[in-house]
């Protein structure tokens, strides 16, 4: 019988600009990566937080597997945004906005999740570390622009504790699968209904996640209607404010503001991983299509791809 431990793992100090290296104890079944991002800032007499404050100061957070098998590589705002999704919420936060304080310390929780929430079989991707040489966290650390205005960071540490099964064992002949998060994020330089980003073939979707940004700041004045299609097949289609509306309903969001700027594709609402849209067969191509307007302003958008990554590798017992 499997047991549930909560370990602590390890600790990294913000470097602005720079990389951090945390690594994660092996021998284990991981099913997430608790994080508590602590920050100490200074505010300014006019301090003005972008939409997704502190999540910011981490550009990307990615897991690799003997130095070469990337799991995850997302930044922190997507990580804030899958427990919006998945529980309706984004978990605790403490944002001090206060003018003109200085040593103000803030925090913010977020998880990075190896067996897939919500699904019916949550352990078909948890990480069995015991199967890795190394097994790395690496933290790119953005800077106190990326946060705000007026806001100046003067430290933070992300600690980190592993949420695992121990004594868990797959089933006899059961293969080796993952939980893989990654992002792409293209500039919108006019008003168009055709602006198209091509995303990877040969792989299993089982959501795609879109955020529109103005100057950093989510919006919903960018995307009015999304499109998924390979050639003339179309795998979804919906009116943007639809979706998210849809996307409310179906996640039971306590906020709606937290949807902003967001939509949701999700292939799996059922909780199973045969609906996913598999690619890896008959289509040889992958079209998201948005309708957009350009609003005044740097305006982006990054699509997140969560996959169902299935190897041709027997688990191992651990």
């Amino acid at each position: 019988m499997a047991r549930s431990f909560l370990r602590k793992e390890n600790q990294a100090s913000f470097s602005a600009g720079n990389q951090s290296r945390i690594e994660i104890s092996r021998n284990f079944h991981h099913q997430y990566l608790f994080c508590k991002l602590v920050v100490t800032h200074d505010n300014g007499v006019t301090p003005v937080f972008k939409t997704d404050d502190f999540a910011n100061l981490i550009n990307s957070i990615q897991i690799v597997a003997n130095g070469n098998k990337t799991i995850k590589n997302v930044d922190v705002k997507k990580l804030v945004y899958n427990a919006v999704y998945d529980k309706g919420r984004a978990l605790p936060k403490t944002l001090v906005t206060t003018a003109s304080t200085t040593g103000s310390v803030s925090t913010l929780f977020f998880t990075v999740d190896f067996s897939k929430r919500g699904v019916v079989r949550p352990a078909d991707t948890i990480e069995n570390s015991a199967n890795y040489t190394t097994f790395d966290m690496l933290i790119d650390w953005a800077n106190s622009a990326a946060v705000g205005t007026g806001v100046t960071v003067t430290g933070a540490e992300l600690h980190v504790s592993s949420h695992q099964l121990v004594g868990y064992q797959r089933n006899v002949g059961e293969r080796t699968s993952h939980n893989v998060e990654t992002q792409s994020t293209k500039e919108v330089t006019s008003t168009t209904s055709d602006f198209q980003i091509q995303l990877p073939v040969k792989m299993i979707y089982q959501r795609l996640l879109i955020a529109a940004h103005v100057d950093g700041n989510r919006s919903n004045l960018i995307v009015n209607a999304v499109k998924l299609k390979s050639g003339t097949t179309v795998f979804a289609e919906w009116n943007a404010e639809d979706l998210r509306a849809d996307n409310s309903d179906k996640a039971s969001i306590a906020t709606i503001s937290d949807l902003d700027g967001l939509l949701l594709l999700d292939f799996i609402a059922r909780g199973r991983n045969s609906d996913a849209i598999d690619t890896r067969g008959q289509f040889n191509t992958l079209e998201l299509v948005l309708d957009v307007t350009k609003q005044t302003g740097v305006n982006t958008v990054t699509v997140y791809s969560d996959v169902f990554d299935i190897e041709n590798v027997i688990e191992n017992k651990g």
